[in-house]
């Protein structure tokens, strides 16, 4: 689901549960996850743009391996 507002987002997600937040680059995407309660972020890696589906995989293996809640774009 993308949401525009973040109130929308904030209402989608649970309770709890970690979110990433992605810096999209033209050569690099930087990713930043938050701790459970989304009280504090801290970056996490940053990954080398090669083509979509790679970079796409890097991504999802991230939320699947910590079990992310959301993802915010930014």
């Amino acid at each position: 689901m993308i949401c525009a507002a973040i109130e929308d987002f904030a209402a989608a997600l649970p309770r709890a549960g970690a979110i990433a937040g992605l810096d999209l680059g033209t050569k690099t995407i930087g990713v930043a996850v938050s701790d459970g309660l989304r009280g504090v972020a801290s970056p996490l890696t940053v990954i080398r743009r090669t083509k979509f589906t790679t970079d796409a995989e890097a991504l999802l293996k991230i939320v699947a391996d910590r079990a992310l809640v959301g993802l915010v774009l930014g």
